[in-house]
């Protein structure tokens, strides 16, 4: 009897951690990556291998990809098949495709309807200060890879702001997905 009652009792305790609810919770899952065409991507041979070491580690970790870019659609498809290949990039959005080019966020607004995800389950690499503040105004958390020109510039808000794809630890959809989550926590902090 007497271990049937600890055994009630244990059950109906617990503590403060076995209770609270993880911030991880709260974090959507990326599932899309969008990114910016319209910046220089690959400035050397080893930018471009990087680059396109993220689109494939992204590409077999179930998350899509994206490409916006400003120019026509028969430049920009060339170059994507050129620098990314052919099967990978599930959206492309050109300046033929809106009415309303940068800074308006209608080519993210775009790339996420045509993705079938929310802003929340998605993420842009950027390479400007205007092309930062057009992702973060369509509300996606977004990571800026730096010019040389714009080192220096301020981008608060950015979930991660890197000189290159291949930095100390180069990006990969592991490290997108912790940089998207983080981002998510951060704000959901903020706006409590």
């Amino acid at each position: 009897m007497a271990t049937m009652l600890l055994d009630t009792i244990s059950r109906n305790r617990s503590f403060w951690w076995d209770r609270a609810r993880c911030a991880h919770d709260d974090a959507p899952a990326l599932e899309a990556v969008i990114f910016d065409f319209d910046a220089p991507l690959a400035a050397t041979e080893r930018d471009a291998h990087m680059f396109r070491e993220l689109i494939w580690s992204l590409h077999c970790g179930d998350i899509r990809v994206a490409v916006t870019a400003a120019g026509p659609r028969d430049w920009v498809e060339p170059l994507v098949r050129e620098l990314i290949g052919d099967g990978v990039v599930e959206v492309l959005i050109t300046g033929d495709d809106v009415v309303r080019p940068k800074p308006d966020p209608e080519v993210y607004h775009r790339a996420l309807c045509e993705l079938g995800v929310g802003p929340e389950s998605a993420m842009a690499v950027e390479h400007s200060p205007a092309g930062f503040h057009t992702a973060r105004s369509a509300g996606l958390a977004t990571i800026v890879v730096t010019t040389l020109g714009i080192r220096n510039r301020d981008f608060a808000g950015a979930a991660a702001v890197l000189d290159r794809y291949d930095g100390d630890e180069p990006l990969s959809a592991s490290r997108c997905r912790r940089l998207h989550e983080q981002w998510w926590i951060n704000r959901s902090r903020l706006s409590a």
